[in-house]
């Protein structure tokens, strides 16, 4: 049993917490130690409704709404500033819940801070248009928010990712409810204090711990529920697209990928590997738009090879609290499904670099695994096809620009890409022709990116985070037409 000291995770809608949910308690570790770091209460059906009720009647009767757009910008740019006044406490608490290296969490912070600053911004500036109709018409478009936003969040990176969704939603002037991940139930606590301490008003942003198949399932098919903002893996995307069918409301998807990193022969090494290696490894591999297939022009394939392999194997894995290298994986059941992958490399002819099972005393009862590359397998290996969200990159070498854009586009997924090359002509032909919602060229992902919009093609989902693309999901177009006399 946890020691009386571990803190408790409630659940919370409009002005009521409870420290104990309908399903029972559920129990948060740190995968570095597999201690019991906090419980949290995990909703049942009643739990649910009532949720939902008051994030309905948020929206339907509360001030939100009747609030001047410059109004309820200033509100998320205090919940931004109040984001970064406890910077030190959140990223602490980040990186023992969900395992990654210190530095990641304290990105993570100051990310989630700038889509406070981002959409407090831009929440005075959601304007229609007016249409032409031409002599005795009138009419504009209104945009309007879409209702009560449902926001299932994954456990990687759980404090972001709330952040990205809820800041356009309540922008938008949405009413909200973030379902945790129960892998990473903690920071979400941190942030509805944070919201509450900057006076959003009651039942604005509502917490529901619990199980997914439980709390998640039900919300994903409530009524009262308006739109649904999901991050996670296809399978369980795939659900909640069904759940969501039930009652006819929109989605945002963001459902994982297998990303291409292309390198070419001109490229610069010394700057390209290490941001490939960063593509591949941060947070263990656990991202969801991680570069987890290097493409490399044959004639370098061997001399990348080696010092990949040099540099995977330096990397230092340690509890992220130290800020390692590499952190735990998120948990010893999701360990043995990293492990299982480097079975299935083997099985299919590939030789594993680098993926020895650590040793070290202080890492035995964590979700620990080494660095991998896979080398000698084809794109259409298991290991090149099939997200694995952990530590493993698949090195496989073409001979030509065409080729590599093929093998590029030759996957389910179609997140993002990467290209490394100093020739701009091939750069932009890539850009052009690979079927991915992103590309970066002489880079993988850029400080705090949060100004442009980001999102999958085929099984990488629909719709689009960040930029200013992200708030249509959160607004509906009503349109106005006004018939009205000529006078000469």
């Amino acid at each position: 049993m946890p020691e009386k000291s571990v803190p408790m995770i409630p659940i919370v809608y409009g002005s009521t917490i409870l420290p104990e949910g309908g399903d029972g308690l559920g129990q948060s570790f740190d995968p570095a130690t597999g201690k019991v770091i906090a419980e949290f209460a995990r909703a049942g059906e009643r739990d649910v409704d009532l949720a939902v009720r008051a994030a309905r009647r948020a929206f339907d009767q509360g001030p939100w709404s009747r609030m001047r757009p410059f109004e309820r910008g200033r509100i998320l740019q205090r919940i931004g500033e109040l984001i970064l006044e406890r910077r030190e406490d959140i990223a602490r608490k980040e990186c023992v819940d969900s395992g990654k290296p210190l530095r990641d969490a304290y990105w993570e912070v100051d990310c989630s801070a700038r889509f406070f600053e981002f959409y407090g911004g831009a929440s005075d500036k959601l304007q229609g248009r007016s249409i032409p109709l031409g002599p005795g018409w009138t009419d504009w478009t209104v945009k309007e928010p879409v209702g009560v936003s449902l926001h299932i969040i994954p456990w990687n990176y759980p404090f972001q990712l709330i952040a990205r969704g809820v800041a356009p939603a309540l922008a938008s002037g949405c009413a909200v409810i973030i379902k945790p991940s129960a892998e990473t139930p903690v920071t979400a606590y941190e942030f509805m204090k944070i919201c509450q301490d900057a006076g959003l008003p009651e039942g604005q942003v509502n917490l529901v711990n619990g199980r997914g198949s439980v709390a998640g399932e039900m919300l994903a098919r409530h009524p009262g529920v308006d739109q649904i903002t999901f991050t996670g893996s296809v399978a369980t995307g795939e659900r909640v697209q069904i759940a969501a069918a039930s009652h006819s409301v929109p989605c945002n998807m963001e459902l994982g990928g297998k990303s291409p990193q292309i390198l070419l022969a001109d490229a610069d090494l010394d700057r390209a590997l290490p941001t490939i290696l960063g593509g591949a490894f941060t947070h263990c591999g656990q991202v969801c738009n991680a570069g987890t297939r290097l493409l490399v022009e044959r004639r370098i394939h061997d001399a990348v090879v080696e010092r990949l392999h040099e540099a995977i194997g330096a990397m230092r894995l340690g509890a992220g609290i130290d800020d390692p290298d590499l952190g735990p994986l998120i948990s010893l059941a999701h360990k043995h499904d990293v492990a299982r992958f480097y079975d299935i490399a083997e099985s299919e002819g590939a030789l594993l670099l680098g993926a020895e099972t650590p040793s070290a005393p202080e890492l035995a009862n964590g979700a620990f695994v080494r660095p991998a590359l896979v080398v000698g397998a084809d794109n259409t290996a298991r290991i090149a096809r099939e997200e694995i969200f952990g530590p493993v990159l698949t090195v496989i070498p073409f001979d030509t620009a065409d080729e590599a854009v093929r093998m590029a586009n030759d996957s389910p997924f179609g997140l993002v890409a990467g290209v490394h090359t100093r020739d701009i002509d091939t750069a932009l032909s890539m850009a052009e022709r690979l079927r991915v919602g992103q590309v970066w060229v002489n880079a993988f992902s850029v400080g705090l990116d949060v100004e442009f919009p980001f999102g999958g093609y085929k099984q990488s989902g629909f719709g689009r985070e960040k930029g200013l693309e992200a708030l249509a999901a959160y607004q509906q177009i009503k349109n106005v037409c006004i018939r009205h006399a000529v006078r000469d």
